[in-house]
């Protein structure tokens, strides 16, 4: 078949369909529509720079693309969705009236929402204070099934959940650096409150992901800094009362000094020891010289006297020119006054040279005056010389007492002054850490700018309309396309024989003609005129297969009971009597059974049925025989008759149990003549072979014209 007659063919089978079932949809769409709310569509502008943002090195940023995905991603996620559920509940909550509209929320929307809100939670509005109402939701929230709040925003709610608020459109604008918010709700305050927050937690939340990691970074280097500080603090108080302890001021300094004291000091004792050692010398030479009278002269008990005063004298001197400071004895009266003692003391030793004048010669007979002046002098240096030793040996102990006491305090200064070594480079390196953050911070935040809101949310004055007209479209557009999807399916994978194209398809057989029956009621005023013409349609093509000088057997079969042989059979004679034609009509279990040896062993017709003697012989004998399906056929009786008709509902099933039994009739028939006749079959497949049937109306007369794609075609009467 011509694929565009089988479509027109197609489309005028289901035209009732098409016709009444979009007409029913769309009333339908028509009448809910009338309820449907007004849409309010809300638009916002952010401004995010980063397009236009440079490094500290003055190098572009290279991950733009990904900059405005997290920002989509971070207006996106249900984290700050559900925050900004939350503040809108809130606010809702807090300006919300009754009776009155506002800019907030209308007010049957304000009446819905307090009508489904626990007592408890609208005991936590603060109808004076914002916060405290959103701080107040906040702490009650809880991800629990019976929680208002939580399944606020977890359940499919208008304006407050996950569901509503994730129709917000956030894209950025071609390559701007623009992002552009967008949000349709059936409230306008609502519509326009919840960008304005989002945009407020967009901006809130960009902020703690742009610096969170670095203020975390600098928090932790500050901490330390701190901790290094401290610590290098008590390393160096530690130090500090450590040299207060000992006495330690600056211990290189201090050692040095020391060491150059006890050189001093060996170079002071040598001297002093060379001095004594030759004014001993000397002392014991004149002595041996002056014999008896140095004994005398020793035995003087003020010159012992004074020897001790000037030993005395001139130790003390020492002691004080060694251990006190040049300043200290220019200040000194003490020092002063011991020295002028001690030179008084050695002017009287020298007085007592006068005493001894009487012993004007030695023991050599040489004169000895000035040799006691001498001998005093040697006396007076050996107890200077004496005293100085006595004094720097007691300096050489302190000094080794010192290199004592300074060699540990050397070694504990060295560890602790390494100790404010380490904790120094520590704080340094703290130090550095926290500046390197601190320089990561000013890039971050000249490589990112700051999100700026540069056209807000506006009230909407005026609605997007409901849109009525696009879903009635849309309902009868849908309609149509499902009603011919739906009858597609069923005209490709459908196994109901129907008409006859599709019933030459399953069978395999070519259809003979097509009747109507008793099915369409709608024309019931002319059935049986209609049955007429259908049978008499069948009559003539059977008349083409009548012999003439015998009578022609015709076989009226069927694969299973009441698909109409008897009520067909009828109407067939009816038909050819009124031509003249004689027909006898053999019926099974009338004329003969079929459930003896003779019919199911049967070769000729005779064999079972036979006319009587009586009876005038026929034009045509019309045998119906029994459901194929139900009794045996005698083939090789039907293998000799002249015609073999198929009765088959066209409203059946055809199953593959139809197609076996088929088969083996073909094969058992051979060359006998074998058709198909659909009975029961709609009016249009009845019309396919014998044209229009009554009524003739015009427009039944132009569809059917249509449907045959007789597009211009015309009465065929000519005057």
């Amino acid at each position: 078949m011509d694929i565009v007659q089988f479509i027109s063919q197609f489309f005028y089978r289901i035209r009732y369909w098409l016709l009444w079932g979009s007409l029913i949809v769309t009333a339908l769409v028509i009448y809910f529509t009338q309820f449907l709310p007004f849409k309010y569509t809300v638009n916002s502008s952010i401004y995010a720079g980063v397009t236009n943002s440079i490094n500290i090195d003055g190098s572009k940023l290279v991950n733009i693309n990904s900059t405005f995905d997290n920002l989509i991603n971070i207006a996106k996620s249900k984290s700050t969705l559900e925050k900004v559920s939350v503040r809108l509940l809130a606010t809702s909550f807090v300006y919300g009236e009754e009776w009155k509209d506002n800019m907030y929320i209308q007010a049957k929307h304000y009446r819905q929402l307090t009508q489904i809100t626990p007592k408890e939670v609208l005991a936590l509005v603060d109808r004076s204070s914002l916060d405290k109402t959103i701080q107040n939701f906040t702490e009650y929230r809880k991800e629990h099934s019976n929680n208002f709040i939580y399944a606020m925003y977890s359940r499919p709610r208008a304006f407050y959940s996950y569901e509503a608020l994730n129709t917000i459109i956030v894209k950025r604008l071609g390559v701007s650096d623009i992002i552009e918010l967008s949000y349709t709700s059936s409230d306008p305050g609502i519509t326009q409150n919840t960008l304005k927050i989002l945009e407020d937690e967009l901006i809130k939340a960009y902020e703690i992901l742009r610096f969170s990691a670095t203020n975390n970074v600098i928090a932790y280097f500050e901490e330390q800094v701190r901790l290094a500080k401290q610590k290098l603090t008590e390393e160096e108080n530690d130090l500090m009362h450590y040299n207060v302890e000992k006495q330690v001021i600056n211990y290189d300094e201090q050692t040095k000094a020391l060491a150059t004291t006890k050189y001093e000091v060996d170079d002071r004792e040598e001297a002093a020891k060379r001095t004594y050692e030759s004014a001993l010398a000397l002392r014991q030479m004149l002595e041996d010289k002056m014999d008896i009278r140095a004994k005398i002269i020793r035995t003087n008990t003020n010159l012992l006297k004074e020897l001790e005063k000037v030993s005395s004298l001139n130790q003390s001197i020492m002691e004080q020119e060694i251990f006190t400071t040049e300043k200290s004895q220019n200040n000194s009266g003490q020092l002063s006054k011991e020295k002028q003692a001690l030179k008084n003391a050695e002017d009287k030793i020298s007085s007592l040279s006068d005493d001894l004048n009487e012993y004007g010669f030695s023991k050599e007979g040489v004169g000895i005056q000035n040799m006691v002046d001498e001998w005093l002098l040697a006396c007076i240096n050996e107890a200077k010389a004496k005293a100085e030793l006595k004094v720097l040996d007691n300096r050489k102990g302190d000094i080794i007492s010192q290199y004592q006491t300074f060699s540990p305090v050397g070694t504990q200064v060295k560890r602790k002054e390494r100790a404010i070594g380490i904790a120094e480079d520590t704080y340094r390196e703290q130090l550095r850490g926290l500046s390197e953050a601190r320089l990561r911070l000013q890039n971050i935040k000249m490589s990112t700018a700051n999100l700026q809101i540069i056209a807000p949310p506006e009230f909407p004055l005026t609605d997007n309309g409901r849109k009525r007209l696009v879903f009635v479209l849309a309902a009868f557009v849908g309609s149509l396309i499902f009603i011919i999807g739906y009858f597609l399916i069923i005209e490709l994978l459908d196994r109901t024989l129907r008409d006859a194209e599709r019933s030459k398809r399953l069978t395999g057989l070519p259809v003979l003609a097509a009747f109507n029956g008793i099915s369409n009621l709608k024309y019931r005023g002319f059935l049986k005129a209609c049955n007429r013409l259908a049978a008499a349609y069948c009559c003539r093509q059977l008349n083409n297969y009548l012999q003439q000088n015998r009578p022609t057997i015709i076989n009226l079969l069927s694969m299973e009971s009441r698909e109409g042989k008897s009520f067909l059979s009828q109407y067939f004679v009816n038909y050819w009597e009124t031509e003249g034609i004689r027909v006898r009509k053999v019926e099974y279990n009338v004329d003969f059974e079929t459930n003896n040896k003779q019919y199911v062993q049967a070769q000729e017709l005779s064999e079972f049925w036979q006319l009587n003697d009586a009876e005038q012989i026929p034009d045509i004998i019309l045998i119906e025989y029994p459901a194929i399906s139900t009794a045996s056929i005698p083939l090789p009786v039907l293998q000799k008759s002249d015609f073999n008709l198929l009765i088959a509902n066209a409203c059946r099933l055809w199953g593959k149990d139809d197609d076996a039994r088929l088969k083996s009739l073909k094969e058992g028939l051979g060359n006998t003549p074998l058709f198909l006749y659909l009975n029961n079959a709609d009016r249009e497949v009845v019309e396919s072979f014998t044209g229009e049937l009554p009524p003739q109306t015009p427009l039944h007369s132009l569809v059917s014209r249509l449907a045959q794609l007789g597009l211009t075609a015309k009465k065929a009467a000519v005057k």
